[in-house]
Parts: C-alpha cells; sequence; structure tokens
C-alpha cells in the first residue's frame, strides 16, 4: 500500500512540474507582436520630433523656419553639458539633421552677466570634446565643424554647423531676429580654418535696417 502511495505523489510531483514548464504567462499572451513594435517606435520617434518643435521658445521657432529647417528632423538635447553646470536660468538645446547639413543650437540664459562671463571663461578652459584649454587670441582648430561662440549681456550662444558658416551672415540674423547686434565676445572658427576671436562686437552698421 505505501509502495502504491508513493508512486501516486511521485505522479503529483511529475505533472506539477510539467505544468509549471509549460504555464504560459499573461504577458506573453499580451505581448504584442514584432512588426507591431517597430511601426509602434516609427510613430513615437515622429511624434516625439513633432513635440520637440513645439516646445521650442518662440525665437528658436523662427531661427528654423528663417534657416528653412523641417520640423520632423529636429530633435532636442537633453544631457547636461558643461554651461548647465552654472545654473543657468533658462537653456534651449536642439540640433537638426538633413541629407545636408548637421546643425546644432545651444542657449543659456544667466541670472546676470557676472555668470554668463564666469561660465564663459570656464568652458573656455575645458573646451570642445577635446578639452582644450584656450585663452583669449589662441589660434588653434577646436572641432572639425564650424562654429561660433557667443557671449552677450546674460546669454551663451553656441552654433554649430558640418559646413562652412559666415559669422556677419549669423550675427545678421541673429540681430534680425530679436538677439541685438552687440556681443561681448565671440569666438568663431570654419570649417578646416583656426579660431577667431572679436571683442566688444558690433554689427549695427551692417544692418541699421534689420530689424523688424
Amino acid at each position: 500500500m505505501k509502495i502504491v502511495w508513493c508512486l501516486f505523489l511521485i505522479l503529483i510531483i511529475v505533472a506539477c512540474q510539467a505544468s509549471d514548464q509549460n504555464e504560459i504567462t499573461l504577458d506573453e499572451i499580451s505581448k504584442p507582436s514584432e512588426s507591431y513594435l517597430i511601426e509602434h517606435n516609427k510613430l513615437d520617434s515622429v511624434h516625439s520630433k513633432m513635440r520637440a518643435f513645439d516646445s521650442l521658445s518662440f525665437f528658436s521657432k523662427k531661427f528654423v523656419d528663417t534657416l528653412g529647417f523641417s520640423e520632423n528632423r529636429l530633435h532636442l538635447i537633453s544631457n547636461l553639458l558643461f554651461p548647465d553646470r552654472f545654473n543657468p536660468v533658462k537653456s534651449e538645446k536642439w540640433y537638426e539633421i538633413s541629407p545636408l547639413d548637421s546643425f546644432v543650437y545651444k542657449h543659456w540664459k544667466y541670472v546676470d552677466t557676472n555668470v554668463a562671463e564666469n561660465t564663459f571663461y570656464n568652458w573656455l578652459d575645458n573646451f570642445g570634446d577635446k578639452h582644450l584649454s584656450l585663452k583669449f587670441g589662441d589660434k588653434v582648430r577646436v572641432s572639425p565643424n564650424a562654429f561660433v561662440l557667443l557671449l552677450q549681456h546674460r546669454s551663451l550662444l553656441l552654433l554649430e554647423s558640418e559646413n562652412q558658416l559666415n559669422k556677419d551672415d549669423i550675427l545678421i540674423l541673429l540681430d534680425t531676429l530679436g538677439f541685438g547686434s552687440t556681443w561681448k565676445y565671440v569666438l568663431f572658427q570654419n570649417k578646416g580654418k583656426k579660431t577667431e576671436w572679436f571683442e566688444q562686437l558690433n554689427i549695427s552698421s551692417k544692418n541699421e535696417n534689420s530689424k523688424p
């Protein structure tokens, strides 16, 4: 009789183990197909890009429209960068990738002029991907791309492009869109060239009728 009970218990244990191995969870039943996930990710990506443009400031939207960028190719930059360490009261960072160019826009606004200038000089001590220590007037090639770094009152602005940039055209554009024509410091480097430095730069004489 004991042998029969032992065999009965063994059969129950084996049956339970088999049931556990073949059990299908609710998550597996409701798991979407791979094709649905791919399509869902595409839609999320499109919606994200649309929201990225919608969340921009009025100035940035004008900037994007004036340069003819596509709203659907615009991405926000969410990671913290060096100037973010100095507690800006406002920042806006985005980039646009197209078949013709990759363009980066970064703007930080600080509580006063002293903080903005302190951020500018500290950044020059640890600038670019190579973390170069730059001094005003240094003639070096910082990046393979073209860029312009501008300090104005409480604002610090960095624009970067894979293509050539025309410094004067950029400054006129910024003035036309409302940034003003006076810049305390300007660090400019065109693609394949070395840095150029400008102090107390005012382009109003070239751009007297540019403001809307």
